[in-house]
C-alpha cells in the first residue's frame, strides 16, 4: 500500500503531541480539510464540508490524539497492513438521521460493523464475544432490562426482523442510520472489568485485533458522536499505513427514551428492538472460547475445590 505525503503531514503528526489546553480550532480545521482532500465519497465530502464548524466536531482533535496513543501502545501485536479495531464505549442513539457511509470517510476504514438491533443494550460478555470474534448471530440472546419486574415478557424482545448477520456500514451506504454517541467506560458500572476478567479466564483477542477501550485518564463527563471517531481513526490509520474494519462494542439505546426514531426505517436498515431490550451472548460462545489452557486451570480449580471438601 502506498501513500503520498502531503505538507502537512509532519504537522499532523505534531498535533497528537500537543498539550490539550493549546489546541486550536486551526488543528482542528487542518485535519477536516485534509480529510475533505482525501475522501472518495462525494455526499460524504459534501456532508464534511456542510457540518465541519458544528459543535459535534469539537472533539475531533482530541479523539485524533487518543486514539493515535492507544494504536501506538499496541503496534507490537500489529504485522499486517490489514487490521481489526474493536472499540469499546457506552453508546446512544439520536437525530437526526445520517447516511451510514458518513462512518467510512477514508478508504483507510474498510467497514464499521454493529452488532445488535437499534435500540437494544450490550452486556459486556457479548463485548467481549465482539472483541475476540467469537461472537456469531446464532449466539445472541435478547431478554428484557428489567429483570424483576420485566414490563414485557422475555419472549416479545426477540426483534421480529432480525437478519443471520451484523450491520455492515459498507453494505448499508445511503442508507439512513440514527447518530450513535459514544462515552467513556468507567469503573462504577463495571463492564470493562467484567470484559478483563473474561480476558484472563478465556483470552484476549488475538494478533491484529486492537482492542481500544474508550477510557479517559480523568473521570469526566465525555460524549462524542461516533462519526468523529471514524473521521479521527481514519486519519491515524493513513499517518500509520494500515486500513482496518472498525468494530462496534456498545449499546446502541435510544439515549432520551421519550424521543422519536422512526422504527420502521431502523427495522429496513437492519433491525429495531422494543424498549428495554438488552443483547446478550449464549453461554455456547464462552464453551467454544475455552482453550486447553483455561480448561486445565478450571480443572486444577475442580480438584482443588474437591480436596478441600474432603
Amino acid at each position: 500500500m502506498s501513500f503520498v505525503v502531503f505538507p502537512c503531514r509532519n504537522m499532523l503528526k505534531e498535533i497528537a503531541g500537543v498539550d490539550k489546553s493549546h489546541r486550536s480550532l486551526k488543528e482542528r480545521q487542518i485535519l477536516v480539510d485534509f480529510a475533505i482532500k482525501r475522501c472518495e465519497n462525494e455526499e460524504v465530502r459534501t456532508w464534511l464540508k456542510e457540518n465541519v464548524h458544528s459543535k459535534d466536531f469539537s472533539k475531533l482533535v482530541d479523539m485524533f490524539c487518543f486514539l493515535h496513543e492507544e494504536l501506538n501502545k499496541q503496534r507490537e501485536k500489529i504485522d499486517k497492513e490489514d487490521i481489526d479495531i474493536i472499540f469499546v464505549a457506552h453508546g446512544s442513539i439520536k437525530d437526526p438521521l445520517i447516511p451510514a457511509s458518513c462512518l467510512l470517510p477514508l478508504s483507510t476504514i474498510q467497514d464499521v460493523v454493529l452488532y445488535s438491533p437499534w435500540n437494544c443494550s450490550l452486556t459486556a460478555d457479548a463485548a467481549y464475544g465482539i472483541s475476540t470474534g467469537y461472537l456469531k448471530p446464532e449466539h445472541r440472546i435478547f431478554y428484557c432490562k428489567g429483570k424483576k419486574n420485566p414490563k414485557i415478557p422475555h419472549k416479545d424482545h426477540q426483534p421480529t426482523k432480525l437478519p443471520n448477520n451484523w450491520n455492515s456500514m459498507k453494505k448499508a451506504g445511503k442508507q439512513k442510520i440514527p447518530n450513535i454517541s459514544v462515552s467513556p467506560l468507567v469503573p462504577e458500572d463495571g463492564a470493562w472489568d467484567r470484559i478483563v476478567r473474561l480476558q484472563s479466564q478465556y483470552g484476549g483477542s488475538g494478533r491484529n485485533r486492537v482492542l481500544i477501550p474508550f477510557i479517559l485518564p480523568e473521570k469526566r463527563e465525555f460524549s462524542v458522536p461516533f462519526f468523529v471517531v471514524t473521521l479521527a481513526l481514519s486519519l491515524v490509520l493513513y499517518f500509520s499505513r494500515y486500513r482496518a474494519t472498525v468494530h462496534l462494542a456498545a449499546c446502541l439505546t435510544r439515549s432520551v427514551p421519550t424521543s422519536k426514531l422512526p422504527e420502521s426505517d431502523l427495522n429496513h436498515q437492519y433491525s429495531h428492538a422494543i424498549d428495554e431490550t438488552v443483547m446478550k451472548s449464549s453461554e455456547e460462545m464462552l464453551r467454544k472460547t475455552e482453550t486447553p489452557l483455561s480448561k486445565l486451570h478450571k480443572t486444577l480449580l475442580y480438584v482443588f475445590v474437591w480436596m478441600l471438601w474432603l
